[in-house]
């Protein structure tokens, strides 16, 4: 396995029975683990368990160093130093559709945390366009970009945020909202959050003046569309 990896790879590495036990076992130990002490722990041979352990590493669910024993330092008869694994702080989550309540969550975060003027509402939507410039000035290449170039430059950052875009002529239609289950609780706050993040990222990628966001999705589409207008 090479490359990024993504949680979908990382979730099929987790679905070998034995592969997690392993994981669960590094996971426990808070600290770093040779093959002779998974294997232990796990009741398999140290063969198996240093093949799993590389997968794990390679998908980045671990973190790999080399060490000798404790109180040998080096000199004859120190031996080799170790392999060791440790757990990676890494995350894994999956959903279908896409979801991403972690970026919901750090707006509303920061609008109740950090001060400013206006109500809470207004901040986070300020704050979701700030959020939406930072995601669009990732991707801007630095030339003048034609609407349809804005429009597919636009889909491409939208797709990657879960948003499943759908091209239909100068129209970019939004099939999946990603914070579905936050529209229940609060539908006016989180369509408001919607416009303004996908606004930024417009202005974040230097779009085309002719293209824009506006909120006149139709359910069970996401209620914002990006169009030349």
């Amino acid at each position: 396995m090479s490359g990024d990896v993504g949680d979908w790879e990382r979730v099929e590495l987790l679905t070998e029975p034995t592969r997690r036990s392993i994981y669960d076992a590094v996971r426990a130990a808070r600290g770093p683990m040779t093959r002779d002490e998974v294997a232990a722990a796990t009741g398999i041979s140290r063969r198996l368990a240093a093949f799993h352990l590389d997968l794990l590493a390679e998908g980045g669910l671990l973190s790999v160093d080399f060490a000798r024993p404790e109180g040998r330092r080096g000199g004859p008869g120190a031996g080799r130093p170790a392999k060791r694994y440790r757990f990676a702080p890494v995350e894994v989550e999956v959903s279908m559709p896409p979801r991403r309540y972690d970026i919901a969550a750090r707006v509303l975060a920061r609008a109740i945390a950090e001060p400013g003027d206006g109500s809470p509402h207004d901040r986070a939507v300020a704050i979701a366009e700030e959020e939406g410039r930072r995601l669009g000035e990732a991707r801007r290449t630095g030339r003048r970009m034609s609407a349809a170039r804005t429009l597919d430059t636009t889909a491409e950052v939208l797709t990657e945020l879960g948003y499943e875009p759908s091209r239909d002529g100068s129209c970019v239609r939004l099939r999946n909202c990603p914070f579905h289950a936050v529209v229940d609780v609060a539908p006016t706050l989180v369509c408001g959050l919607n416009d303004a993040l996908i606004g930024g990222i417009l202005d974040g990628l230097d779009a085309n003046e002719s293209v824009s966001a506006a909120l006149d999705g139709a359910p069970p589409d996401c209620c914002v569309t990006v169009a030349k207008r």
